[in-house]
């Protein structure tokens, strides 16, 4: 086999041997340790008896054929395109599925996380510090949630880059109600995930992922939690895995940043703005990131004009359609003659400009 021969075989064998009963993460780079490569270490669990269906072999097959399809990348633990920051944490994924651009997994990047139902002030914080942040050459990663994760991805796209990291398969857009947000993110920055493609979303994944987000971090900040939320399993996994944890305060008699102020009380840096963010992180961080100014400052003043005004025509005439009440977002798309993705776009737009809320069940309404 020639050298391109090679590296598929040892991909697909990888992705067989990670699939394997009781093979995790750890289980699975033991082997690799032990035998030296993914194909030798399946042809020795088959010699001590263990049973390596076949069927795996083609299960693997379809998904580095899948990738190519969608232009995706397989990048192994032992590839060199492997992102150092994430394979020093303790249980590094064994391997990942990048979509777009995925050399900004090795770029100096902030992760911004926090609660899916928060308040307008999270959502504004957390958009100004991802837009803050990018226009200075940081990347900026979070998880593509609802909420704080959302107004990061979109703030860091009005200046600069962003990695979203899923709890699901790299080709699953999820939320749906972020498909738009994710074909954004896809085009000008990166999606990655530890899971298979076409993988649904499971409770369980969720937290699992969060140790991604801040391994490809030099730090997190939770920008509005409760006391009990996954934004504080991402601060844990952070503080795990040597990375700094910064919080944003917040009103201390409300509950949704209860998690935040715990986090203070109990040693993370209170930071207020990204400079805050640039000077605790300085030794690790490019020139031109400690910097900052020049075309980044000029993105980042035209990214607040666009943020003052959110209301172009097409977002009025959005609502307009929503001063008779709430409505679906199908009907939204019905009745303005946009399409679904222009008016999720749009209507992200408004709820990170406090406009609108959204509603259970895909409907949006006018918040009063």
């Amino acid at each position: 086999m020639n050298r391109s021969e090679q590296k598929y075989s040892e991909q697909r064998a990888l992705l067989q041997l990670r699939r394997l009963p009781r093979v995790g993460d750890a289980r699975c780079a033991d082997l690799l340790q032990k035998f030296g490569s993914a194909r030798l270490a399946l042809e020795g669990l088959r010699a001590d008896g263990a049973t390596v269906d076949a069927s795996g072999e083609d299960w693997a097959a379809a998904q580095l054929a899948r990738a190519a399809e969608l232009g995706a990348r397989f990048i192994a633990i032992d590839d060199e395109a492997y992102p150092e920051l994430l394979r020093q944490i303790p249980d590094p994924p064994i391997y990942l599925f990048v979509r777009g651009r995925e050399d900004l997994l090795r770029e100096p990047g902030v992760a911004i996380v926090g609660s899916r139902r928060c308040t307008s002030y999270g959502k504004d914080v957390a958009r100004r510090f991802g837009r803050d942040l990018a226009g200075r050459g940081v990347i900026v990663v979070s998880g593509l949630a609802l909420g704080i994760d959302a107004a990061a991805h979109v703030g860091a796209l009005e200046a600069g880059n962003t990695v979203a990291v899923l709890g699901c398969g790299a080709d699953v857009p999820y939320p749906a109600a972020h498909r738009a947000l994710y074909e954004r993110v896809l085009a000008e920055g990166a999606i990655v995930s530890e899971l298979p493609l076409g993988t649904k979303p499971q409770a369980g994944s969720f937290p699992r992922r969060n140790r991604i987000i801040s391994g490809l971090s030099l730090g997190v900040i939770i920008a509005e939690a409760p006391q009990r939320s996954g934004a504080l399993i991402t601060a844990r996994c952070a503080a795990e895995q040597n990375r700094e944890v910064f919080a944003i305060p917040g009103e201390i008699t409300n509950p949704r940043c209860a998690g935040c102020h715990s986090l203070l009380r109990d040693g993370a840096c209170l930071v207020r703005d990204a400079q805050d963010v640039v000077d605790e992180l300085w030794t690790r961080l490019p020139r031109q990131v400690q910097m900052g100014g020049g075309e980044a400052a000029d993105a980042v003043a035209d990214a607040v004009a666009v943020a003052e005004n959110p209301v172009d025509d097409d977002a009025g005439r959005l609502l307009q359609l929503l001063e008779t009440g709430a409505q679906h977002v199908d009907g939204l798309t019905r009745d303005s003659g946009m399409a679904p993705a222009q008016v999720l776009q749009l209507m992200l737009r408004l709820e990170l400009a406090g406009m609108v809320e959204a509603l259970p069940g895909g409907a949006y309404g006018r918040r009063r």
